[in-house]
């Protein structure tokens, strides 16, 4: 199950997410120790009320987001396979185009979309930043996330990396860009998303 691969499993419920309390998020574990003190940790580090055993925070849910999150993921499995189609969708509209790279599913494994997410590479017709432009142009949202590699952000600068470090994450942030697969999407979108996609990419 979700959650279950160690010993904290985190889940982001931010705007963008497949299911959403606005902001926030969860977590699950099967220690006791560590659901006590994540419980001490979102209340201001209390352990017994108005007792401060350590530091703490206030990353408690409201109960209206709370019901708002519980409605939600009584639709998660519909939305996660439209979100599946319209991926599968996508990727079979755009195979075959030189130099773009599509999202993969290995063996029996399941994807939950949260991002369709391509790769334009320096063999594609147009660069990264061009097919963005070019799909702004014909109405199509797309968005570019985490553009810097970890690496490279001030924060880490202590560790002394440098560009180039890691060739492999750099390169990544380079090609990235993701693509409307939320579950909202009519057949007719998903056709002029593929269709703007093509333009940009084949000659």
């Amino acid at each position: 199950p979700a959650g279950s691969l160690g010993t904290i499993g985190a889940f982001s419920f931010y705007a963008t997410k497949n299911i959403t309390t606005g902001e926030g998020g969860m977590l699950t574990t099967n220690d006791e120790t560590v659901a006590a003190r994540a419980r001490r940790f979102r209340h201001h580090g209390q352990g017994t009320q108005y007792l401060y055993e350590t530091m703490g925070y206030n990353y408690r849910m409201t109960d209206l987001q709370a019901a708002l999150g519980i409605e939600q993921l009584k639709h998660l499995a519909d939305w996660t396979r439209r979100r599946q189609a319209h991926a599968a969708f996508l990727t079979s509209a755009l195979a075959g185009i030189p130099g773009l790279k599509l999202p993969v599913i290995l063996g029996d494994s399941q994807h939950a979309f949260h991002q369709y997410t391509i790769r334009v590479t320096k063999a594609c017709a147009c660069t990264r930043d061009e097919l963005r432009r070019h799909l702004e142009q014909r109405g199509v949202e797309s968005a570019i996330f985490y553009p810097k590699p970890l690496h490279l952000h001030p924060h880490f600068a202590s560790l002394g990396y440098r560009e180039g470090a890691f060739p492999e994450a750099e390169r990544a942030a380079a090609e990235v860009l993701s693509l409307p697969v939320h579950p909202g999407l009519t057949h007719k979108q998903l056709e002029r998303i593929a269709t703007a996609v093509r333009e940009a990419t084949t000659c």
